[in-house]
């Protein structure tokens, strides 16, 4: 191997090295086959049950396609040097190029799969706070496939530029970027993803439960399964950024890439894509007609002579605040 083909990492091809790798790699891909076998699945129910082709859940249906696409991307990144030698039987000068690619596409991914994220949540809001404008309209399928479209056009611009970023960082653009200016960005992007999912998704919430306090159709039950919701996603989501946070500061105080902690983060990300099914399609009204049916008792369905039931306030607040 000539010195210019060299990777700009040193990694230590021990015994020890090659079972983690090869460990992390099957945690890995179990957790990412999970995550990408649910969201398909919640996907697959939803085109298949017609009544619930409503505006709620096809907001679902759109959060699961960005996160089943963000899963393959994550993968790919996962084991990008790996793929790539599987791919072309080496691994070359054009590895790290590979990687910033993969990077970039991750980076748009995740994007797209946390303003899906807030766009479920801004819309149960507005169902919960303007029912009436919702039966009227306002609030259509379409219109929610429009506003995915949208966000993955967002999410496709911000990508390009995080691209600059990821080509300079490997000498594709210009003379190439320092590791550390590199790893500060990275921590920049991590508060940047708190700031676009956290910060909306937590007020939204409070927002929610203070309008179902106010219109008195919140009882317990429904508030501790909300605020499980919320709590679910929101350790999913903080714990794999920090992990991202700790992983850059070590790297930039130490000057060596920290394994454990690069490969946690990526699991993690698996684990954060996975959830999003388990708490809005698994505690939706489809699965409960379900736990129901097995316990012989008969759910109300709100899906059911849906022109004489908008009078009925209550009833469609409770029906929403759990999907």
């Amino acid at each position: 191997m000539t010195p210019e083909n060299v990777t700009c990492r040193t990694i230590p091809y021990s015994e020890e090295w090659r079972a983690l790798f090869h460990g992390a790699t099957v945690v890995g891909a179990l957790l990412a086959v999970v995550s990408l076998a649910g969201n398909i699945v919640t996907m697959a129910q939803i085109r298949s049950n017609r009544p619930l082709h409503t505006p709620t859940y096809t907001a679902i249906l759109c959060l699961a396609l960005a996160d089943a696409i963000a899963v393959v991307f994550r993968f790919i990144k996962f084991r990008a040097q790996y793929l790539y030698a599987l791919v072309f039987s080496c691994i070359d000068k054009n590895t790290p190029i590979f990687e910033a690619f993969a990077s970039i596409f991750t980076f748009m991914t995740l994007n797209s799969s946390y303003f899906h994220l807030v766009m479920l949540s801004a819309l149960r809001y507005y169902i919960i706070a303007c029912p009436l404008k919702s039966y009227s309209g306002v609030v259509t399928s379409k219109k929610i496939v429009r506003l995915s479209i949208l966000c993955w056009t967002i999410s496709a611009l911000i990508g390009a530029v995080y691209g600059i970023k990821a080509a300079m960082s490997v000498g594709y653009i210009g003379e190439g970027m320092a590791e550390r200016t590199s790893l500060i960005i990275e921590v920049g992007c991590v508060f940047y993803f708190l700031a676009i999912t956290l910060i909306p998704f937590l007020t939204l919430h409070v927002m929610k439960i203070r309008k179902m306090h106010t219109y008195m159709t919140m009882h317990h039950r429904q508030e501790r399964m909300m605020h499980t919701m919320m709590v679910g996603i929101f350790v999913t989501t903080i714990v794999c950024l920090i992990v991202v946070v700790t992983f850059c500061v070590y790297f930039f105080v130490d000057g060596t890439e920290p394994f454990y902690l690069s490969n946690v983060a990526q699991v993690l990300f698996f684990v954060n894509h996975a959830s999003h099914p388990i708490f809005y399609f698994l505690f939706s009204e489809v699965s409960r007609k379900n736990r129901c049916r097995k316990r012989g008792s008969v759910p109300f369905d709100s899906n059911t002579d849906f022109a004489s039931q908008t009078f009925r306030l209550r009833t469609f607040h409770t029906e929403e605040s759990i999907k």
